[in-house]
C-alpha cells in the first residue's frame, strides 16, 4: 500500500514540476512578448510599386524608400505549384508545428554541442521569416531569439499570415526580395503563372541566391531545383512521372532588369496612388511596344528636339490600352520626361467637329447646309485657310472634311463662343482660354487643351455622343477607391455626360469618314481592310502643334506632333505629319481583319432630306422656281434650318426677295418713281458676300434688274467691286526672279478696302493698292478686295516665270 501511494506521489510530484516548468516557461515566454514586442512590417512603405499590362507582366516598377525591389503579394496570387514545392521543401510540417519544428531542434542542438558550432539551421518557414524580420547572428543567442520570434509570429498571426509575409519578404540576391520580384525579374511573368519547373526553381533560390542565381549559373540552378523536385516525389505530392517530365524542362530565364515600357503612364498612376504597391492598367504590351518603337523613329526622322504622343482607347469601355506620352523618356534632348498626353496645348482645327455636331443640334445646320468661305469685313479677326485663296458657297461638311477656317468662325459666331465653352466644361473637359474670354478664334486654336481631352471628346462620335471618362487603371480588385477621390470622380459616371445628340454624333462621325487617307495610306491591301475612321488633323498657330484624331467603331487614336518647347516645328501640317502616324497605328490596331466594314449603328433619328440652294431648306418648303441647287443632306429627325447670314451672328438668310417692276419695261422701281404701274416680282438670292464667286445666271445683276431711269432718285445698287489694273483670267510673267509690282484699285467701294491674296489678308486702306507678287508665288493667283459693307470684288491671275509681259 505505502508503495502505491509513493508511485502516487511522485507521479503527482512529476506533474506538479511539469505544471510549474510549463507556467514559468509560458510566463517567461509572456514577459519576453511585452519585452520584446513584435514589430510588424509597414505594408503601404515596405513594398515597391510596380505597374502591370493588362496580362498582369509589369511595365514599370519603382523600389521601395530602401532601393528594395520588393513586389506585394497575396496567398491566392501565387501559383499552388509554388507553394507545394515551398512547403515540401522547406518545412513539410509547417501546418503542424507550433513554429519549431522539436526534431529538427533536437537535431540542431545535437550538432552543436557535437561540433561546437551551428552546422544546420533546421529552421521552419516561421523561423526563417523570424530570421528575416529580426536579423541576428549565427550563434545559440541569436538561434533562441529566432525561436523566440516564431513562437511569437505563431502566437499572434495565423498560418496564412505567415505564409504571406515569407511570400513577400523571402530573398532572392541582391535587392531582390518576394517571389513575386523574383518571378518578375526572371521569368517576366507574375507568381501566379509559375509553371511547376518555374515553381521549383523559385522555392529552392532563397537558399543561395548567388550561388544558384540561374541566369548565371544554370547549371547549378538545375540540380537545386531538381532537389526539390525529388523532395516532392519523396513525399508523395508529386508522382514520379510528373517528375520526370518537369525535370526535362531546360532553366530558362532572363537577366534582371527593371521594366521601361509606358513609363510616363506608369509615373503619373505611382503619382496618384502614392500608397498603392501594384497598380494594374489596361495596356496592350504588344501594342504599346510597337507603338513606341515606331514613335521613336518617327520622330528623330522630323527633327532635332521633336517629341511625340499617341493615345489609344477602347471605346467599348473607354480602357486605355496604349499610352506613349514622348517619344523617349530618357531622350533628354526631345524633353523626354515632358508627358503631352496631358500637356495643356494648343488643338489647332481638332475642335472643329465638335461645333459641327453642337451646331447640327441646336438647328442651325444641317450636313449640307451653306456656309461662306469668304473675306471677312468689319472685323479685326481675320483668319485665312491654309489652302489657297477662298472657295465662296461651301457646305457644311464640305468645311468640315476640308478643314476651311472661315465658314467655322461664321458657325461658332451664330452658335456661341461662350456657348461652346460651357458645353466641353459641362463634359468636364473645360478649354484653357487666355484671358477666360471666349471668342471666335478658340475654334481655330485659340485655347489650349490637352491630347486626353481630345481623344475623349472625339471618342463621343463612336459612342451615341456621350463623353465618358479616360479609364487608365484598373481597379476592379478595389472597392470604393475613388469615392473620396476628386481626381477620379469620373469614374463614378460610367454613363459619362452627354455632349450631343445621338443623331448628330453619328452625322459628325459619318461625315468625317469621308476625309481622304494620306496618299501613302490611300491605296492597295491596307485600305481594303481598314474600318472606315473618322478623322480630323489640326495645326496650332506657327506649326508649334499638329494633331491627328481618329475614331473607329472600336477605337478612338489620338496623335501630337511637336516641340515641348513650344517652338514651331517649321513646314509642319497635320495632315503631313500627324496623319500618318494616325494610320500607322490604326494599321497595327487590325489583328481582325472581319470587322473593317462595322460602323456605329445609324440611329433612327437620322434622316436624308433633299434639300435646295440657296435657302437651305428641304425641297418641300421652298418653291421649285427659288431652289437653284439640289443636294442631299443628313439631317436630325428631319430638320433642315434655313441657311445662316454671314457675319450676323444667330440669323438666318431670306432667299427670296419681292422686287418691284415697271410693268411695262420691267425695270426695277423703288418708291421715289411716281405712278408707274408696278407689279411684284419674287426672286432668288443668294447672300451678297459670296456674289464674285458665283456663275453670271446667279448673280443678283442676273435676277435684278437696274432701276428704271423714270425714277426721280435711283438707289445705289453695286452688288460687286471691280478690280481694275490686273484682268481677270490674265497671265503674268515673271523675269528671273524679279519681284512684279503691279498698281491696282477698286471701282464702287464704300470706305476702306481690305485686300486678300490667295486667302491672306495684306492690308485695308483706300482702294487704290500697289500690288507687290513675291517671287515665290507662282501659278495661279486669287485677289479679293472688300469694302467695309461687305461687297467684294474677286479675279483671278497667272504667274509664270519668263519673260514680263502684261497681255
Amino acid at each position: 500500500m505505502s508503495d502505491c501511494i509513493l508511485a502516487r506521489y511522485k507521479w503527482l510530484r512529476r506533474c506538479a514540476y511539469t505544471l510549474l516548468f510549463s507556467c514559468l516557461l509560458l510566463g517567461g515566454l509572456w514577459i519576453a512578448n511585452v519585452i520584446y514586442p513584435l514589430a510588424m512590417p509597414n505594408n503601404d512603405q515596405d513594398f515597391a510599386t510596380v505597374v502591370l499590362d493588362d496580362q498582369g507582366a509589369p511595365l514599370r516598377a519603382f523600389a521601395d524608400k530602401n532601393g528594395v525591389w520588393r513586389y506585394q503579394v497575396s496567398l491566392e496570387d501565387v501559383s499552388p505549384a509554388y507553394i507545394e514545392a515551398l512547403i515540401a521543401y522547406e518545412d513539410r510540417y509547417f501546418y503542424q508545428h507550433p513554429g519549431i519544428n522539436p526534431l529538427s531542434f533536437l537535431r540542431v542542438i545535437w550538432q552543436y554541442v557535437y561540433n561546437q558550432r551551428i552546422i544546420s539551421g533546421g529552421s521552419t518557414i516561421t523561423m526563417q521569416v523570424a530570421r528575416i524580420l529580426y536579423p541576428h547572428n549565427r550563434t545559440l543567442l541569436g538561434k533562441a531569439e529566432q525561436i523566440l520570434r516564431a513562437l511569437q509570429l505563431e502566437w499572434h498571426l495565423s498560418k496564412k499570415q505567415i505564409l504571406t509575409l515569407y511570400l513577400n519578404y523571402a530573398p532572392f540576391g541582391g535587392t531582390l526580395e518576394g517571389v513575386q520580384a523574383a518571378s518578375y525579374q526572371y521569368l517576366r511573368k507574375p507568381a501566379s503563372q509559375l509553371r511547376p519547373a518555374e515553381a521549383a526553381l523559385l522555392a529552392v533560390l532563397p537558399q543561395a541566391p548567388s550561388h544558384y542565381r540561374p541566369d548565371r549559373h544554370p547549371k547549378r540552378a538545375t540540380q537545386a531545383r531538381n532537389k526539390v523536385i525529388d523532395r516532392l516525389v519523396t513525399q508523395g505530392v508529386w508522382t514520379q512521372q510528373k517528375a520526370n517530365k518537369v525535370k526535362q524542362e531546360p532553366v530558362v530565364v532572363w537577366t534582371p532588369e527593371q521594366p521601361l515600357i509606358a513609363p510616363l503612364l506608369a509615373r503619373r498612376l505611382k503619382h496618384g496612388n502614392p500608397h498603392k504597391a501594384v497598380i494594374k492598367t489596361f495596356i496592350n504590351r504588344t501594342l504599346q511596344e510597337q507603338i513606341s518603337s515606331y514613335v521613336k523613329d518617327y520622330a528623330a526622322l522630323k527633327g532635332e528636339g521633336v517629341s511625340m504622343a499617341v493615345l489609344v482607347v477602347d471605346n467599348k469601355n473607354q480602357h486605355v490600352i496604349s499610352y506613349v506620352g514622348s517619344a523617349s523618356m530618357l531622350d533628354n534632348s526631345r524633353s523626354g520626361h515632358v508627358d503631352m498626353v496631358q500637356a495643356i496645348r494648343s488643338p489647332g482645327s481638332t475642335l472643329k467637329p465638335l461645333l459641327f455636331a453642337l451646331a447640327i443640334d441646336d438647328n442651325l445646320i444641317h450636313s449640307q447646309s451653306l456656309l461662306a468661305d469668304v473675306p471677312r469685313a468689319n472685323s479685326r479677326y481675320r483668319p485665312g485657310n491654309f489652302a489657297k485663296g477662298f472657295d465662296g458657297p461651301v457646305t457644311a461638311s464640305d468645311a468640315l472634311q476640308r478643314s476651311l477656317n472661315i465658314p467655322f468662325v461664321q458657325l461658332i459666331e451664330a452658335y456661341g463662343e461662350q456657348k461652346f465653352v460651357n458645353k466641353l466644361a459641362h463634359v468636364l473637359h473645360p478649354l484653357d482660354i487666355p484671358g477666360n474670354k471666349a471668342n471666335a478664334s478658340i475654334i481655330l486654336g485659340g485655347a489650349g487643351i490637352s491630347l486626353q481631352s481630345l481623344v475623349a471628346l472625339h471618342s463621343s462620335f463612336a459612342d451615341q455622343g456621350r463623353v465618358k471618362p479616360l479609364i487608365f487603371e484598373d481597379d476592379s480588385d478595389s472597392s470604393n477607391k475613388h469615392i473620396n477621390n476628386q481626381k477620379n470622380q469620373l469614374q463614378y459616371q460610367p454613363q459619362g455626360r452627354q455632349l450631343m445628340s445621338e443623331a448628330a454624333a453619328w452625322i459628325t462621325w459619318k461625315t468625317l469618314t469621308g476625309v481622304m487617307p494620306p496618299e501613302q495610306f490611300n491605296w492597295g491591301y491596307s485600305k481594303a481592310v481598314r474600318p472606315q475612321l473618322a478623322w480630323k488633323t489640326g495645326t496650332s498657330w506657327g506649326s508649334r502643334d499638329t494633331w491627328a484624331i481618329g475614331s473607329t467603331k472600336q477605337y478612338t487614336i489620338g496623335v501630337w506632333v511637336g516641340k515641348p518647347s513650344g517652338e514651331p516645328l517649321k513646314g509642319a501640317l497635320g495632315v503631313t505629319t500627324a496623319a500618318p502616324v494616325l494610320f500607322s497605328v490604326l494599321d497595327m490596331l487590325q489583328g481582325d481583319k472581319t470587322k473593317e466594314s462595322e460602323q456605329p449603328e445609324r440611329p433612327f433619328t437620322v434622316q436624308d432630306k433633299e434639300i435646295c440652294w440657296p435657302d437651305g431648306r428641304s425641297v418641300t418648303l421652298v418653291e421649285s422656281e427659288f431652289c437653284e441647287r439640289h443636294l442631299f443632306a443628313l439631317t436630325k429627325q428631319g430638320v433642315t434650318p434655313r441657311t445662316l447670314k454671314i457675319e450676323s451672328g444667330l440669323a438666318f438668310h431670306q432667299a427670296t426677295k419681292s422686287i418691284m417692276l415697271d410693268a411695262q419695261t420691267h425695270l426695277r422701281l423703288s418708291g421715289e418713281c411716281g405712278s408707274l404701274t408696278a407689279i411684284n416680282k419674287k426672286v432668288s438670292l443668294w447672300p451678297q458676300q459670296l456674289e464674285p464667286w458665283l456663275p453670271n445666271e446667279e448673280k443678283r445683276t442676273s435676277r435684278i434688274p437696274p432701276y428704271s431711269p423714270s425714277c426721280l432718285v435711283i438707289p445705289k445698287q453695286n452688288q460687286m467691286l471691280t478690280i481694275e489694273g490686273i484682268q481677270d483670267k490674265q497671265q503674268i510673267y515673271r523675269q528671273k526672279l524679279i519681284p512684279i509690282q503691279q498698281t491696282v484699285h477698286v471701282s464702287g467701294a464704300v470706305g476702306a478696302v481690305s485686300w486678300y491674296l490667295n486667302g491672306q489678308w495684306l492690308t485695308t486702306q483706300k482702294s487704290i493698292l500697289q500690288l507687290l507678287i513675291p517671287t515665290q508665288l507662282n501659278g495661279e493667283v486669287e485677289l479679293v478686295a472688300v469694302d467695309e459693307q461687305g461687297v467684294s470684288g474677286r479675279i483671278t491671275f497667272s504667274i509664270n516665270d519668263d519673260l514680263l509681259t502684261l497681255n
